[in-house]
């Protein structure tokens, strides 16, 4: 999960994490994109006192902010080229008990569901609601569960243009579209909060610009 500009969410993302029904456990990371919350990250995590799913929690405090592409830094370092499990989350979301349980059990090795997921057609905002189960051609970065493997591939990183680097929902499905991965719609329950404070809202136009340039590139 990353973070930047809702850090009184922590407190409510533990203790939601902490209540999943998951026996096996949570390891959290948590990278952190604004330096000066991390005194205030370090307190939060301190008071915390786990007491169900949650095992461990991890931070880093990355000097810049480099959005929600960290989410797959992480992921390599973590995986590796093998094929694990990954449930990347939004620091928005509210999450019912049975959330992780629901995404695990949508788990396949080479593709993403998620709970954000459509059908786009010629632009990103021209697109299709599905049911739980239905295939994607886009899937976003917050709740979802992925095959870890796809930030192995260094080009993961290099190819990606300086301009969209903060748009990383797109590039991780037009990657594993490109792969031949499925791409589908879960139903994990869960809820929004907080949306004025999201970071979308100022990248609204560069995300049709980016998905036309995606759309723009040869397969192979």
């Amino acid at each position: 999960m990353c973070l930047w500009n809702r850090p009184e969410r922590v407190p409510h993302l533990l203790r939601e994490l902490d209540a999943q029904d998951l026996p096996h456990g949570i390891r959290l990371v948590l990278w952190n994109n604004r330096g000066s919350n991390a005194a205030l990250l370090r307190r939060q995590l301190a008071a915390f006192h786990p007491m169900g799913a949650l095992r461990s929690v991890e931070t880093f405090t990355s000097p810049v902010n480099v959005g929600g592409v960290a989410r797959f830094m992480v992921v390599r370092k973590l995986v590796g080229d093998r094929v694990a499990p990954v449930v990347l989350l939004d620091d928005d979301q509210v999450t019912e008990p049975e959330f992780m349980s629901t995404l695990l059990a949508d788990h396949r090795p080479r593709s993403i569901a998620g709970v954000y997921a459509w059908r786009t057609e010629s632009s990103y905002w021209d697109r299709s609601p599905l049911d739980a189960g239905d295939d994607a051609n886009y899937v976003g970065t917050g709740g979802c569960i992925i095959d870890g493997s796809i930030a192995s591939d260094p080009t993961f990183f290099d190819h990606l243009p300086d301009r969209y680097s903060f748009i990383e929902d797109l590039w991780m499905s037009d990657r594993a579209t490109r792969l031949g991965w499925t791409l589908r719609k879960s139903d994990a329950p869960f809820a929004f909060v907080a949306d004025e404070t999201n970071q979308y809202r100022s990248m609204i136009g560069l995300k049709d610009e980016f998905h036309a340039y995606l759309r723009s590139q040869p397969t192979h």
